[in-house]
């Protein structure tokens, strides 16, 4: 898989074990990500992600996010985004052909 900076970590918030993110890159809910730091190695798959409370599909440069994470991660730690291997289907183009698939279905009315 290689592997492309896209953040940094910016605050944890423990009780409900969300990661403020800044942004350096663009990111959507379904890519995978990794969090790196002197103590946090951290692999995820991102679920959900928020901007001031309210859900997105997609951040870029410059976006301040939330992302739900399953421990602890530090101020400073590095977001690396990895890309999908070679071969892999991805999620997005799946579940946009099975929208136009619907669509289709529905405007001919079979």
């Amino acid at each position: 898989m290689s592997e492309d900076t896209i953040g940094r970590v910016d605050r944890y918030f423990r009780k409900v074990g969300v990661a403020a993110l800044e942004l350096q890159g663009p990111l959507s809910v379904g890519d995978r990500i990794r969090i790196v730091g002197a103590t946090t190695d951290l692999e995820i798959v991102v679920e959900s992600m928020q901007i001031d409370l309210k859900p997105v599909e997609e951040a870029g440069t410059g976006d301040d996010i939330g992302i739900k994470v399953p421990e602890r991660v530090r101020p400073n730690d590095r977001v690396i985004r990895l890309a999908a291997e070679s071969g892999g289907i991805d999620l997005r183009i799946v579940l946009g052909i099975a929208a136009a698939l619907v669509a289709a279905y529905l405007l001919l009315g079979l």
